[in-house]
C-alpha cells in the first residue's frame, strides 16, 4: 500500500509536466520580434507546429492560416499576409506594404 502512494506522487508531477510540454507545442511558441524600417516592431508566434502564425502589431493581434510559399513561411487571410524567410518578415496588408523591411535583431 505505501509503495502504491508514492508512485502515485511521483507519478502527478511526470503526468502534468508532459501534459504541459505537449500543450505547448500544439498551441504556442515563442515570440520573435521583428524590428521593421517605419520604426514599428512586429511580434510573431507559431502555432499547430508552423500551421497558423500569431501576429501582434500596434492595432492588435490576430491570427493567419499557413499558406503554399515557394520559399519560407507564408501566412494569410487573403488580406493581411506575412512571409518569413530566414530572419526577415514581408507584410502586406490590403495590398501595401505599411511597414517595409522587417528583421531580427542581430545576436
Amino acid at each position: 500500500m505505501r509503495l502504491r502512494n508514492r508512485n502515485r506522487h511521483i507519478l502527478r508531477p511526470v503526468v502534468g509536466c508532459t501534459l504541459l510540454l505537449a500543450c505547448l507545442l500544439l498551441t504556442s511558441g515563442c515570440y520573435r520580434t521583428y524590428f521593421c524600417d517605419n520604426g514599428k516592431t512586429i511580434e510573431a508566434r507559431d502555432q499547430l507546429g508552423g500551421e497558423r502564425v500569431v501576429v501582434d502589431v500596434d492595432d492588435g493581434s490576430f491570427t493567419l492560416p499557413r499558406v503554399p510559399a515557394a520559399s519560407g513561411s507564408k501566412y494569410s487571410d487573403g488580406r493581411r499576409t506575412f512571409w518569413f524567410k530566414g530572419d526577415e518578415l514581408s507584410a502586406e496588408i490590403d495590398g501595401k506594404t505599411p511597414y517595409g523591411r522587417c528583421v531580427l535583431p542581430s545576436k
